[in-house]
């Protein structure tokens, strides 16, 4: 009688190994579940906002995403802070929230934004007023940064760092007043909206000329802008915003652009026509009020995308200059003046 010979030894070895490597990888999982609510709790008795994303509510919403690898990964979208004193003081909670979303709404004593290279899952970074704040050198390890607020951030007098991020959508620089350039937004190619309302220390636009993705420009209150020569060949640019630009005497660099359907240049008190948007044939919104040195609007009379015309406070133009405006775009809605 023959018996069979007993099963090789390597492959109970290799059960066993499986087995190790499950309850391995179970325990890590327990223990980050573990210090991912614990965060979680701690962040909310100090009074931060966090919103994530729970895999249970996913899942009862669609069973397939209980196959996903996202699903199981700690989803936090949102953290926002008060006070930058309370980030600093609990940014290993940061850490182990790991958001893609931070914001601090008021940072005005952060000096250093070290602390945050650990986050990278960051997208979006939103400091508000750090007047101490010098440099932003941290935020190029940050490779996944899509969005970045500074506004308000005065002491700031270079954003070098960005140059290197390049999935960069949207950088909000409201209010640095003492930036004098923004050249290190110039290979940002992804870029779709810039604002630099009131940075008074910048003379033109020329870091932006060859950025293609761009749809959105905000330059208000740029006081030491001569020229938007910078903007003339963005084919893709929809909306500019320069309210208060004081030096401006023209917007000649905006005629060729084919996709624009807004502008704004209220209390350009330097402008005396609009002949620059004659060619502009999706313009659907001009703002123009307070342009005192306007004396004609005719640049505007062949435009028949145009819905919202505002004149408000342009005391230059006469009455019979208005009326022929609305003659010639019945169906635009003209404010003033």
């Amino acid at each position: 009688m023959t018996t069979d010979p007993p099963p090789p030894r390597r492959n109970w070895h290799f059960t066993r190994w499986l087995l190790l490597l499950a309850i391995a990888m179970l325990g890590w999982s327990g223990w980050r579940a573990y210090a991912f609510r614990s965060a979680l709790s701690q962040a909310k008795a100090l009074g931060w906002t966090v919103r994530y994303t729970d895999p249970v509510e996913e899942i009862r919403a669609n069973w397939k995403a209980a196959f996903e690898k996202d699903t199981w990964l700690d989803g936090v979208i949102h953290v926002s802070i008060p006070t930058s004193e309370s980030f600093v003081k609990n940014v290993a909670i940061v850490h182990r929230l790991n958001p893609r979303r931070l914001i601090i709404e008021d940072a005005s004593t952060l000096r250093d934004l070290s602390a945050l290279t650990p986050l990278t899952r960051l997208q979006i970074v939103s400091l508000g007023s750090s007047t101490v704040l010098t440099n932003v050198d941290a935020l190029k390890y940050l490779s996944a940064l899509q969005t970045v607020y500074l506004d308000g951030c005065k002491g700031l007098t270079n954003v070098d760092a960005l140059k290197s991020l390049s999935s960069l959508r949207e950088v909000s620089l409201f209010g640095c007043t003492t930036l004098t350039n923004v050249d290190a937004l110039k290979n940002i190619f992804a870029l779709q909206s810039v604002a630099l309302r009131e940075c008074t220390g910048l003379a033109n636009m020329d870091a932006l000329k060859n950025l293609p993705a761009l749809k959105n420009v905000v330059l208000n209150d740029c006081t030491g802008l001569t020229n938007v020569d910078g903007l003339k060949n963005l084919s893709t640019l929809q909306g500019v915003s320069l309210d208060g630009c004081a030096g401006l005497t023209n917007v000649d660099a905006l005629k060729n652009l084919p996709a624009l359907q807004a502008v704004w240049v209220a209390n350009c008190t330097g402008l005396t026509n609009v002949d620059a948007l004659e060619n502009l044939s999706v313009l659907k919104e001009v703002h123009l009020e307070g342009c005192t040195g306007l004396t004609n609007v005719d640049g505007l009379k062949n435009l028949t995308a145009l819905k919202m015309v505002f004149l408000n406070g342009c005391t230059g133009l006469s009455k019979e200059s208005v009326a022929a405006l609305k003659a010639a775009l019945p169906n635009a809605n003209i404010i003033g003046p």
